[in-house]
């Protein structure tokens, strides 16, 4: 027979298990979303793609996702995980690829987190993340990871790269974060732009009526950049705001004269300038008394293409084009300057741009609407993107995303596809 010592062991260590699966039970939590939708896609006709042969970009397609994610909070112990499953079919009726079908799936871990409290104000975490900030729906030039914010598509996720970060909460209003971005994890980097180690200091703000961050950042290799944000309630209805970088010279691509069958190439000619280049966003939202919400943005981005760069670009482009299915050396020179004009490192290729958006939620609680124009000031080609999204009870809801891309074959919006939609249901277990 069991001692009374004894006894009171295994009372305590069963209430300690029962605790500890308690604990355990209250801080997991998980959901799964699957979406299915089909997509069209209308390939513009322009010296980027030539007969759609460098992109190879499907009229059709299908796709069938699984998205699970799953988070434990334990004590000072944050874990979370988002594994994706996706299932596509893909048609083509352009090009050399016309009267081709394919079926492929890919299974991966787009975003996945370990974090440790060490103090109730310090934290260490390493992971993949989709880290984003900012005010700016164009994109955000602030953020030094990247280029692209989702805001465009929020069905598509943005690829997670891999993070290592320090996080301090040195009061109520302030935190101060120390990032190294130290693999691509997810995200492809296409033709000459490589994926490089870069670090973070950012400082953020948030006060009752309005934030502000700073971001001062360096990538191995390249130079150091200094971003900004800033939002202001100026009433109950409208809000105020404005992000930006400045850099000491920039490693975009631009087309130059050269002793080749072209007589241009596209390089990193302000690699090591010293002229200062600033990248800047200034916007504002003012919601109607109705519910929808108006905002306006523009941005000017220094980086970008002056009339003549455009010029001398897409001539460049054009004799790469027409040289694209020839024979011998001209075909690989082709093939590389494509390759470097389809991403010149940068994410607008003009100066000047301005954007209007309307967006209503909860018309009467299950429908949402937004659409958005964006123009280039500089070459008059635009973007115009609609989004629907409709609830049928709480775990299903339907939506359209469009968009069309109004603009001549040498201009920015004009160049890859014409018109684009996709169709298709969410659901949420």
């Amino acid at each position: 027979m069991a001692s009374e010592p004894s006894l009171e062991r295994e009372e305590k260590d069963t209430m300690r298990l029962s605790g500890l699966w308690g604990e355990l039970s209250e801080g997991f939590a998980c959901s799964l979303r699957v979406l299915s939708f089909g997509a069209y896609q209308d390939v513009a006709d322009s010296s980027q793609n030539p007969d759609n042969a460098f992109f190879q970009i499907p009229r059709y397609g299908a796709d069938l996702e699984l998205r699970p994610d799953a988070r434990l909070n334990f004590r000072g112990l944050e874990v979370s995980v988002k594994p994706r499953g996706n299932l596509a079919w893909m048609a083509w009726e352009d090009g050399a690829r016309a009267g081709d079908e394919e079926w492929d799936d890919d299974w991966f871990i787009n975003e996945w987190l370990a974090r440790i409290r060490v103090t109730q104000s310090l934290f260490v975490s390493y992971g993949r993340e989709n880290l984003q900030w900012g005010p700016s729906y164009l994109f955000s030039p602030s953020n030094p990871f990247f280029m692209d914010n989702g805001r465009s598509n929020p069905k598509r996720e943005v690829p997670g790269m891999d993070f290592a970060r320090l996080v301090w909460l040195p009061g109520a209003a302030w935190t101060l974060s120390l990032i190294a971005n130290l693999d691509e994890g997810r995200q492809g980097f296409f033709g000459p732009i490589e994926f490089e180690r870069s670090y973070a200091l950012k400082l953020d703000y948030a006060g009752q009526e309005g934030y502000a961050g700073l971001i001062l950042s360096h990538k191995e290799g390249d130079r150091s950049r200094m971003g900004a944000f800033a939002g202001l309630t100026a009433t109950d209805a409208l809000l105020l705001y404005g992000e930006g970088r400045l850099s000491r010279g920039t490693s975009a691509l631009y087309p130059q004269e050269a002793d080749n069958p072209f007589g241009a190439s596209i390089e990193a000619v302000k690699d090591e300038s010293n002229s200062l280049y600033e990248t800047v966003v200034v916007g504002g939202s003012y919601t109607l008394e109705a519910g929808p919400t108006i905002t306006a943005e523009y941005l000017y981005n220094g980086p970008g293409y002056s009339d003549d760069h455009a010029n001398a670009f897409y001539r460049l482009r054009k004799k790469a084009s027409d040289s694209y299915n020839l024979q011998g050396p001209i075909q690989a020179l082709s093939r590389l300057i494509l390759s470097r004009t389809a991403d010149p490192g940068l994410r607008f290729l003009r100066r000047n741009y301005v954007m209007v958006q309307y967006v209503q939620n909860d018309i009467k609680d299950v429908c949402s609407l937004t659409f958005r124009w964006v123009r280039n000031m500089d070459d008059g080609s635009g973007q115009f993107i609609a989004i629907a999204e409709y609830y049928l009870g709480n775990h299903i809801q339907i939506f359209s995303i469009g968009g069309v891309n109004p603009g001549t074959s040498d201009s920015e919006f004009g160049t890859i596809l014409g018109r684009h939609c996709m169709i298709g249901a969410e659901y949420t277990f």
